[in-house]
């Protein structure tokens, strides 16, 4: 077999890989906060069990990323899978529901030494490809992430709250060990150009252009925080029933999907600094519709923009991060990934602070969250260009 066709292989295979893994993501998510409630936990507790994961999130990713960058990329993905299916097996038999919170870390340690792997090697096999295999990439996983909680309730209401543990269980460990054997990683490259497809492309080496994407990143994964782990409840609490809920989280990932397949043409007319920009102006309006909104109706119109602006912010800043390292992209992606952990952990545990206060509050929050980033993004874009003219004159 050629060294091209095996390529082509290995990337086919990761998509797989991702989707596989997003999916039961999402199944054992849904499945974990009803299995501690069978077991009898508090609401205390099940938030407990949701935060170990949020924290062990914020930074294992960084870790993981970077030993990967020294170690083969496909050990840390096939070891991550296989950890995986062994945290859902401690699922299947845990009893106490205190040992949750401790399976959930577990859980969380695998998924984060998943994803930046999965997303620095994608970037070593890409090459000139980048953005069109990101492309591939986040919507393999943004559609599994629409259709993961899906499977986890179908299996819950027509079996047991244990099924999709088992199913994820299933599905990990062999994906673990096909992993192993299928991917063939590429030569790394240690003094890796980077592309200037354009004048704006050319400014994303500067410090500035750093703090554009970081915000990116730490902005979106707050938002999305807050949206799922405080918009069931404030939308329970205004008499909407559950499957409207979740018709409504639904149009939200079916949004963000349909942005990452237009992610590319986005970026040809506006830039990739326009699409920073455009990201947290669009998740500002939607947070603002927010605070007002109290149908359905409205709500769909709402999580229709939050996905838009959530979807390109995402792909800019994951295609910036990446683009932006060369042979050190494990620690790129791990940094990436470990402030969307932070992003989850920060955004819920503020919500839900000043939602005491107001049950829209969190939406107020985002509101000024996404003004403020908004605001640093146009100054820090300006003074870029500024400076540039400056350089050429």
């Amino acid at each position: 077999m050629d060294k091209h066709k095996r390529l082509l292989i290995s990337l086919h295979f990761l998509f797989l890989a991702v989707f596989s893994g997003q999916m039961i993501e999402g199944a054992v998510g849904i499945a974990v906060p009803i299995y501690a409630n069978l077991l009898g936990a508090s609401l205390f507790l099940v938030g407990l069990v949701g935060a170990a994961g949020g924290l062990t999130y914020s930074f294992m990713p960084l870790v993981s990323g970077t030993l990967s960058d020294r170690l083969k990329r496909k050990v840390f993905i096939s070891g991550s899978m296989i950890l995986y299916g062994f945290s859902c097996t401690l699922y299947i038999f845990a009893e106490d529901p205190f040992l949750l919170v401790f399976i959930k870390a577990l859980e969380r340690i695998s998924v984060a030494t998943f994803w930046p792997a999965v997303e620095a090697l994608l970037a070593d096999m890409s090459e000139e490809n980048l953005e069109d295999n990101l492309k591939k990439f986040n919507i393999s996983w943004g559609s599994a992430m629409v259709i993961g909680p899906l499977i986890g309730g179908l299996l819950i209401s027509g079996y047991t709250v244990k099924a999709p543990l088992l199913f994820s269980l299933a599905i990990s460990i062999p994906l673990g060990i096909l992993s192993f054997m299928l991917v063939k990683e590429p030569p790394r490259v240690r003094d890796r150009t980077r592309q200037e497809g354009s004048q704006v492309e050319g400014r994303l080496n500067s410090p500035s252009s750093m703090i554009v994407a970081l915000s990116s990143v730490f902005l979106f994964s707050s938002i999305n925080g807050i949206i799922v782990s405080l918009f069931p409840a404030y939308a329970t609490d205004l008499g909407i029933p559950a499957y409207e809920i979740g018709l409504i989280m639904f149009i939200n990932g079916a949004s963000r999907a349909i942005t990452f397949y237009l992610a590319k043409k986005i970026e040809a007319k506006v830039t990739k600094t326009g699409m920073f920009v455009a990201g947290s102006s669009t998740l500002a309006l939607a947070s603002a519709l927010m605070v007002n909104s109290y149908t359905v109706v409205m709500f769909l119109i709402c999580f229709v923009i939050f996905g838009f602006g959530a979807g390109i912010s995402y792909a800019a800043s994951i295609s910036f991060v990446l683009r932006r390292w060369g042979s050190s992209r494990g620690y790129a992606a791990g940094l990436f990934e470990s402030l969307i952990g932070s992003g989850y952990f920060a955004g819920p545990l503020i919500g839900g602070m000043i939602s005491e206060y107001a049950l829209n509050a969190p939406y107020i929050y985002s509101c000024i969250l996404s003004l403020t980033v908004f605001s640093i993004q146009l100054n820090l874009s300006k003074r870029s260009v500024t400076s540039s003219n400056l350089v050429k004159k």
